[in-house]
């Protein structure tokens, strides 16, 4: 899905994007990458840790290793002197943050240090692993700027508004726009509606439901109660940005020939499907454009 040999192989790029990651993880940066010999140090990151009675502060020492071009994995031989490391400076734990996988005499190696008590902990950033990160809410501008084409493809979840709005399934509550990273075509958008005499359709409820079971649930609840039919959309089909398009447009065209009525909560349910499906299928938008809309919005109608 991300294709790390897009991050520079030579220079810093990998420590670089390894440092701002870290960072939107949530670990305060007390080193940065830096050129010219580094001891075997690419970054000390830490982190709070709290307990019962008391908190104190976790120092990590993170080795970044670019192995991407060539796929072969990270081996014993290139993380030397581990623990030598550790204590040179200063560090509690270690952290490998790899664009491959740590090979198993590797991972042997760690696990027989923390079993031994002579490292504190260790975690394995591998290439999996960051790209589970980079795919989640709120890391599209790291995809953006450090991988460019993997974020044409990828089109990661962002905020539009202040806050994420889920697509819920109103039976099991599950969010049916991040799980579009990991299944298709199982999460529709439906209307129920009917029709009166002048052939108006009247749209009373619109809803999200998984496929199957949750929308069959819905739909038997809905017409045993109000009598209503109903009709869907994948919301697969409508994350493409031209089928989010026609949906849109539709709707509009719908409205404006008098075809449609939505009552007041369907129609707030509408908007809210609209917005939420904006996070996936339009870009993110740059602080620039976002100051330029506060300025807009300023300006008298």
């Amino acid at each position: 899905m991300i294709d790390f040999k897009e991050v520079d192989y030579e220079g810093d790029s990998w420590e670089l994007f390894a440092r701002d990651f870290l960072e939107e993880v949530g670990f305060f940066i007390e080193s940065t990458p830096d050129r010219g010999p580094d001891g075997g140090k690419d970054l000390l990151v830490s982190e709070e840790l709290k307990g019962k009675l008391n908190k104190y502060r976790f120092r990590w020492l993170v080795s970044c290793k670019h192995f991407a071009t060539s796929g072969r994995s990270v081996a014993e031989k290139d993380e030397p002197n581990i623990l030598e490391r550790l204590s040179s400076f200063g560090a509690d734990g270690f952290i490998g943050f790899y664009s491959t996988v740590p090979s198993s005499g590797l991972n042997t190696r760690l696990n027989d240090l923390k079993k031994e008590l002579k490292i504190k902990d260790f975690r394995i950033f591998d290439q999996k692993i960051i790209e589970n990160y980079l795919i989640r809410i709120g890391y599209s501008k790291l995809i953006m700027r450090y991988l460019p084409e993997s974020y044409k493809i990828v089109k990661p979840l962002h905020k539009v508004l202040d806050e994420y709005i889920p697509l819920t399934c109103e039976v099991c509550g599950k969010d049916l726009l991040e799980a579009l990273y990991r299944e298709n075509y199982k999460g529709i958008i439906a209307q129920a509606s009917d029709l009166d005499e002048k052939g108006v359709e009247h749209v009373k409820k619109v809803y999200c439901a998984c496929k199957g079971a949750c929308d069959k649930q819905l739909r038997d609840s809905i017409y045993k109660k109000y009598k209503l039919t109903t009709s869907w959309k994948d919301i697969s089909d409508l994350a493409i940005p031209l089928e989010f398009l026609r949906y849109v447009i539709s709707a509009i065209n719908q409205l404006h020939d008098g075809e449609y009525h939505y009552e007041k909560d369907a129609f707030e349910k509408e908007k809210q499907i609209i917005i939420s499906l904006a996070q996936k299928v339009l870009r993110e938008t740059t602080e620039k454009e976002k100051e330029r809309v506060v300025s807009l919005m300023s300006f008298p109608f």
